[in-house]
């Protein structure tokens, strides 16, 4: 049995959306689902509280109703349910680490603050956790599954659990892989007072074809009925991936483990604020 989809859900519609996504996603893979619904520790220490008694029975009750409308939806998928107490993105990442899940969120939290995509505790999972996170705008869920999963791929390092993770998705669904590795001219040819040749221009992109389609070729042996194709483009990382994914079921992209805690990247944070599909953010190296 693969592991399962562990869905965080706080009553938005962004986390419905999660919801709705993963249960798809579960159905689909024959995985199974958990629902987990947290609650912050400061908000239900006084025992005895009626109001916080009340607003537990009700969380529980939509989360009960929620698993019953998924089951429903996707007949023979399980689903379960997690209510647990305290901080929201440790709770989260470890209900992920205990049995090896992907986690699976929505980019609009229930705090209010309606300008950002992405909540805080999105955020912050995904900066931190050691198992891949699904980030999924609410525009997404209802949107009509695209014909191909887009991998982000920096050659240059371990890039397998990126490519593993988009090839297990595209054998699965019987979709291609497009993996892009997007890279930018070195900054002297911009600066610099004699412009390189169509020669060194040509070097360069061979380099780089040549780098991308290697790192491709070693992982497909993992997922042979994986269709794959492969694109080196110049040009902004952050903008090239957001384009190519307007196609697509889902983008890929690697997160480095050796950053701090709370940094997920400059190329990993404008694509999650700016991707039309759901990302995968897969820690590596």
């Amino acid at each position: 049995m693969p592991p399962p989809l562990i869905v965080g859900v706080d009553g938005s519609d962004a986390s419905l959306a999660a919801a709705e996504w993963a249960g798809r996603e579960a159905a689909a893979t024959g995985r199974n689902l958990r629902l987990v619904h947290v609650r912050p520790e400061g908000l239900w220490i006084l025992a005895g509280d009626e109001r916080a008694e009340e607003a537990e029975l009700q969380a529980l009750h939509a989360m009960t109703g929620l698993a019953a409308e998924l089951r429903r939806v996707h007949p023979g998928l399980r689903v379960d349910i997690e209510p647990v107490t305290g901080p929201v993105d440790l709770m989260l990442l470890r209900s992920a680490d205990a049995d090896g899940g992907t986690l699976v969120l929505g980019t609009r939290g229930s705090g209010g603050f309606q300008a950002l995509m992405l909540g805080s505790a999105a955020q912050s999972v995904a900066a931190r956790s050691q198992r891949p996170v699904v980030l999924v705008p609410s525009r997404a869920a209802a949107a009509e599954p695209g014909y191909r999963v887009v991998v982000g791929v920096d050659p240059g390092c371990d890039c397998r659990p990126v490519l593993d993770f988009g090839l297990g998705y595209a054998q699965d669904h019987g979709v291609v892989l497009r993996a892009v590795h997007a890279w930018q001219p070195p900054l002297l040819w911009g600066a610099g007072p004699v412009q390189p040749g169509e020669a060194e221009r040509r070097e360069l992109e061979r380099h780089h074809a040549v780098a991308l389609h290697d790192a491709v070729t070693a992982a497909h042996h993992r997922f042979p009925a994986a269709e794959t194709t492969t694109a080196e483009l110049a040009g902004d990382p952050a903008a090239v991936l957001v384009e190519e994914a307007e196609k697509a079921s889902l983008l890929v992209v690697g997160r480095r483990r050796h950053r701090p805690v709370s940094a997920l990247g400059p190329v990993v944070h404008a694509v999650l604020h700016h991707a039309p599909c759901p990302v995968a953010v897969v820690p590596h190296w």
